[in-house]
């Protein structure tokens, strides 16, 4: 190209300046464009399945060039002429986040940064590349060579770099005079940067911070301030007048006194959110409209809101995290993991000796890493496959809240939870147990959440037990069942009656659950069983009686061992002792038992719990999952999507709250706040990398 801009320096006097005239690099060419989509299939025909692989997060891979506003969580013109039924799924909660994927430039990625225009990267070998953001993909150019770490300001006004050899920092400006690109001496000694639109914070190799104020287009450095530090910082962000800093022990810290008329603020508090969760912060960022990212050290996403000058730690007294699918971040342990495989990647690409790949290590170990960015298309996360991901629509994150029922202590371990839709009031009932001699229930809006005994029958042990609005159905290891009476008057009920199981002859359940109406079972050998009515006997004051119904071809030596069945009778699903799930198809008023039973692929269960619309489940080692697109036209769903958190026991309240015992034992709620994210055009006004617009120039 003819047209380049050309930098000037804004330092006071030619004798300061440091101007440094580079060669414009080759664009790398264009990336190759991945995109994956965990949008909930609902407004797609039920024929249409993302499960066919037998991937517990499916990916779908779309045309190279899919448009950047294809999936969202918005509900579509074909969601809106569903079955009434069905609407009620289109809340934001029962909708998956869509990601969209993208293959990063050169060797890994070290660190990212967005603007609403454009992505810039830095790679492990100290190669910077930019890509604007057309509705098209993204389009790798090299920027920059030996460059230690970037800053972007958030409009994209202002760029600074920081060599790798000298560790000095270079400032970019702009004039419309032709030209090389310069760059100019900003600050030595140099360790990390961040900018806003007209300041930057400086951490030195030593330690110190620093402060430029002032700073625009035309002056894009100026003097610096140092400023008071509690301790050695490895990272600054700064966003809309905050400024947060992560120490090098990862503990965070937030500036208070930050104005338009006082940049430095007046002091440094620290967070003690963060310790609070025990979270191990690896990368933070502060994103416009007051909202904080974080990944930590497994790769999980964290977000906080209400980010302001006023309150700079924000609204929220927790971190809500944000449920990534493996195929979005680090799917071999620990981010540091992921860091030194990306960092042998790149010696078997270099086909580097051993002792280049050492000293490689040893040279970047003070390279803090800066893997999560945002702009008004969404929350951008870099994985250690040199992939960029972008989360587009709305975002729910959750927090599992720790609860002590009233007349315990937190040291009190439990079992097994289940709930039950409470009769002609809002609300759930949790039934809780501590062993299989001791049972309690617990109104789940009583803000003390004061749990009542329930005793149970003479030389009984719960084995299983599941519960409706108007009974209680108790399992004990013999294939016993004991029904308790709920009532609105007494609703942990009264008494219990032993069921007449005499028809079964020498049959031994070992699964129940009852619906609305209708109580399936499983017995020993892998039979189901259906009979309409929970209460031990019919209004008729008869008996009612047991249906068999063909349970699913299986192999031999494989069978059924555990049946559930949603609190409306709309769903059944079960389980074999594979840890397989199954579904039973044809559910409906004309035919309560169904028509067949059908194979839901993706993952190994131990535990499958119910809500109206909604099923989970536990896997062996206790993470929990989610099943989207779940309806009665489609009952197996689409896809399979992990639920943050880690549990022993899991149950879901027939208006979708999510209990669970946690790992040691303790009662925990999953609390969840929706994030809403501005899909809004970026500004025309903002800078351009094409010769047109007469601003930032490659070549």
């Amino acid at each position: 190209m003819e047209d380049q801009d050309q930098f000037l320096s804004p330092l006071i006097g030619r004798e300061n300046e440091e101007a440094k005239d580079e060669d414009l690099a080759a664009p790398s060419g264009p990336a190759e464009q991945v995109f994956y989509s965990t949008v909930s299939s609902l407004d797609r025909k039920p024929s249409l399945s993302s499960d066919e692989d037998g991937d517990i997060y499916c990916p779908t891979t779309g045309r190279r060039g899919d448009n950047l506003d294809g999936p969202s969580s918005e509900p579509t013109d074909r969601q809106v002429e569903q079955d009434p039924q069905d609407r009620d799924t289109h809340r934001p909660d029962q909708l998956a986040e869509s990601w969209m994927g993208y293959s990063g430039p050169g060797c890994g990625i070290l660190s990212l940064q967005v603007t609403d225009r454009y992505v810039w990267c830095l790679d492990f070998k100290g190669a910077l590349f930019c890509s604007s953001l057309p509705e098209t993909g993204l389009n790798w150019q090299r920027f920059e060579d030996n460059v230690h770490q970037v800053a972007v300001s958030p409009s994209g006004n202002l760029l600074w770099k920081v060599e790798q050899r000298t560790l000095t920092a270079f400032a970019c400006a702009k004039v419309s005079a032709k030209g090389k690109r310069h760059w100019y001496k900003a600050t030595e000694q140099t360790a990390f940067v961040a900018l806003s639109d007209d300041s930057a914070w400086i951490i030195r190799t030593n330690g110190d911070l620093y402060l430029q104020t002032g700073l625009s287009v035309e002056r894009p450095c100026a003097r610096s301030v140092q400023v008071d530090v509690p301790c050695v910082f490895s990272q600054v962000c700064v966003s809309g007048g905050a400024v947060w800093a992560l120490s090098e022990h990862k503990a965070l810290f937030y500036r208070e006194g930050v104005t338009s008329y006082c940049s430095e603020g007046g002091g440094w508090r620290y967070d003690t959110v963060s310790e609070a969760q025990g979270l191990d912060l690896m990368c933070v960022s502060l994103a416009e409209g007051g909202t904080a990212w974080a990944l930590d050290a497994s790769g999980s996403l964290w977000f906080r809101t209400g980010i302001c000058p006023s309150r700079p730690q924000g609204e929220d007294d927790h971190w809500w995290q944000i449920s990534i699918s493996d195929y979005v971040v680090f799917d071999q342990g620990s981010l540091i993991q992921t860091l030194l495989a990306a960092t042998q990647s790149v010696a078997t690409v270099t086909r580097a000796p051993v002792e280049r790949v050492v000293a490689f290590l040893s040279q970047h170990s003070q390279c803090q890493p800066s893997l999560v960015s945002a702009n008004q298309r969404g929350v951008w996360v870099a994985s250690g496959r040199n992939q960029l991901h972008l989360a587009r629509g709305s975002l729910v994150g959750t927090f599992w809240q720790n609860v002590v029922p009233r007349g315990t202590v937190s040291s009190t371990r439990w079992t097994s939870i289940a709930s039950s839709a409470v009769p002609h009031r809002e609300g759930s009932l949790l039934w809780l147990a501590q062993s299989r001699k001791d049972l309690f229930c617990v109104w789940d809006q009583d803000g003390e959440l004061r749990p009542s005994s329930v005793p149970l029958p003479p030389e009984m042990e719960v084995f299983h037990l599941s519960a409706c609005p108007d009974a209680l159905w108790v399992l004990d290891s013999q294939g016993r069942v004991s029904i308790r009476t709920l009532s609105p008057s007494c609703p942990s009920g009264l008494s219990w009656t032993l069921l007449d199981l005499s028809q079964l002859g020498s049959v031994r359940l070992v699964s129940v659950s009852c619906g609305r109406q209708n109580v399936w079972a499983v017995d020993g050998r892998g039979n189901v069983y259906f009979r309409v009515g929970t209460q031990p006997m019919n209004p008729s004051m008869m008996l009612p009686a047991w249906i068999q119904i063909d349970p699913p071809a299986q192999p031999i030596g494989v069978q059924l061992v555990s049946v559930q069945t949603s609190p409306n009778d709309r769903l059944l699903w079960a389980l074999d002792n594979r840890g397989s799930v199954l579904v039973r198809t044809g559910l409906s008023d004309e035919m309560p038992v169904g028509t067949d039973w059908e194979a839901v692929p993706g993952l190994l269960v131990s535990q499958l719990v119910l809500s109206c619309r909604t099923v989970l489940v536990r896997c062996p080692n206790g993470d929990v999952a989610r099943r989207y697109g779940v309806s009665d036209r489609n009952p197996a769903g689409d896809y399979w999507k992990k639920v943050p958190g880690s549990t022993n026991w899991l149950t879901v309240t027939p208006d979708d709250e999510l209990w669970a015992v946690t790992l040691i034992g303790g009662l925990s709620r999953r609390l969840t706040k929706l994030l809403p994210q501005t899909l809004g055009r970026p500004s025309p006004s903002g800078p351009s990398l094409s010769g047109d617009d007469d601003e930032w120039e490659l070549i």
